[in-house]
């Protein structure tokens, strides 16, 4: 939900940043074997498993695998190895950010609005070496929206792409892919929530895009917060919101289409609660397993409540419900942030959807397997022979408690390990 004056605000300062990227150090081409560990391979646990990891990838995985003799070996016991966590909703300027996702144990985020240049300098510098100490990045970029439109009723970037007709579809959509984006968002946010009345895109328009879209075999996908626009989205042709609605309780008739489309639902139940309560940022705040590793500015994001607005504890209600039920009829829910606290938020992204009644397997599903299939990485999201060896190593069993998490012990990004750091105090303390 981005339609917060207050993550805006953040949005506009990131984007006048200049985002400079500094050079990784060259990778470390990695090869180990970890054993007695409990291995959720993203839909499934294996209670004690071997994963061998060579030339940053896994060789193999299973309760009766040999361990190679040439690679040196990890005693996995009482830890839960999984996927490196994909965030399927952020939004990242800098290199920095993606830098602090990793921190967390987030080795992928599926961004949905950045600057160009940006994106071109990530995507060369995974390219070029693997980007092994942050997040692989990958982007929207620009939205398509009207000119007066959301986002841009805020940031005020007459430069920005924008388009008003149907005909003007297939040439946005061609100049996107052409600079570099991933997927196509589109946006279809009238305000009714935060007091705005903004102009939206007409439903031919979207369907024109959807249409662009799916001719060059990418996916689009929507941002929306109204159950009445998500229901002609998804009847016009997208592959999936980007958000839960927190409008309205879903209605039979919505769950019927979005099963028989087959799209998929970023829940981003965290950004839908800091409109109405920084209980979450402060529980983060206060847990012993993150706290040691949160910066200073993320600290103050935790804590500063967002601007008046719509939302109350009923509409948080409403979004935790929408994801229950949707989930319960087979939509794939998918972990996504949307806050500026990359990688530390969907620590509690996965807490939230437990809470909204997703068992603890299904979460992680949420944020490793789900997403990757949804955005066609097929490379990742899951531990399997021939996959990336994006993993993350925790103390206990997330399956059972999903704050397990959040006990970190190892990372690795396509083998090879990154090392947390505890960030310095702010200067003078």
């Amino acid at each position: 939900m981005r339609w917060t004056l207050r993550l805006m605000a953040l949005l506009i300062l990131s984007l006048l940043s200049n985002g400079a990227a500094t050079a990784d150090p060259p990778p470390v081409s990695d090869s180990f074997a970890i054993t007695g560990v409990r291995v959720f391979n993203g839909s499934e646990v294996i209670p004690a498993a071997t994963v061998v990891v060579r030339n940053g990838r896994i060789e193999a995985v299973g309760s009766n695998v040999a361990v190679p003799q040439d690679v040196p070996t990890i005693d996995g016991t009482g830890s839960t190895l999984m996927p490196g966590i994909v965030d399927a909703h952020s939004h990242a300027r800098t290199r920095q950010e993606l830098e602090r996702a990793i921190q967390f144990g987030v080795t992928t985020e599926l961004d949905m609005w950045t600057l160009p240049q940006f994106a071109a300098r990530m995507r060369r510098e995974q390219e070029r070496n693997g980007a092994p100490y942050r997040a692989d990045f990958f982007s929207a970029i620009s939205p398509a929206t009207l000119p007066e439109g959301y986002p841009y009723n805020f940031t005020r970037r007459p430069e920005a792409p924008t388009l008003s007709s149907p005909d003007q579809a297939d040439a946005f959509v061609a100049a996107r892919f052409a600079e570099g984006s991933d997927y196509l968002k589109i946006m279809l946010e009238d305000g009714s929530l935060t007091g705005l009345d903004l102009p939206i895109l007409s439903r031919a328009t979207v369907q024109a895009l959807t249409a662009a879209v799916h001719r060059r075999s990418r996916l689009a996908v929507a941002h929306v917060t109204e159950q009445s626009h998500a229901l002609d989205l998804i009847q016009d042709g997208v592959d999936g919101l980007a958000h839960i609605f927190p409008d309205s309780l879903v209605e039979p008739g919505f769950v019927q289409l979005a099963v028989a489309k087959g799209i998929f639902v970023a829940g981003t139940l965290t950004a839908e609660e800091t409109f109405v309560t920084t209980d979450g940022g402060a529980s983060l705040l206060a847990d012993p397993d993150l706290a040691p590793y949160i910066t200073p500015e993320e600290a103050q994001f935790l804590l500063t409540p967002g601007p008046p607005n719509f939302m109350t504890q009923q509409n948080l209600q409403i979004a935790r419900e929408n994801v229950r039920i949707l989930h319960a009829a087979g939509v794939p829910i998918l972990a996504g942030s949307d806050v500026p606290a990359h990688g530390l938020a969907l620590h509690r992204e996965l807490e939230l959807l437990v809470q909204a009644g997703l068992d603890p397997v299904d979460a992680l599903a949420a944020a490793t397997s789900a997403p990757a299939a949804a955005f066609r990485l097929a490379d990742r999201g899951r531990i399997a022979p021939g996959l990336r060896a994006d993993l993350l190593m925790v103390q206990g069993d997330p399956t059972v408690n999903i704050k397990n998490t959040r006990k970190i012990q190892r990372i690795w990004k396509g083998g090879v390990e990154v090392e947390r750091e505890i960030p310095a105090p702010p200067h003078g303390h």
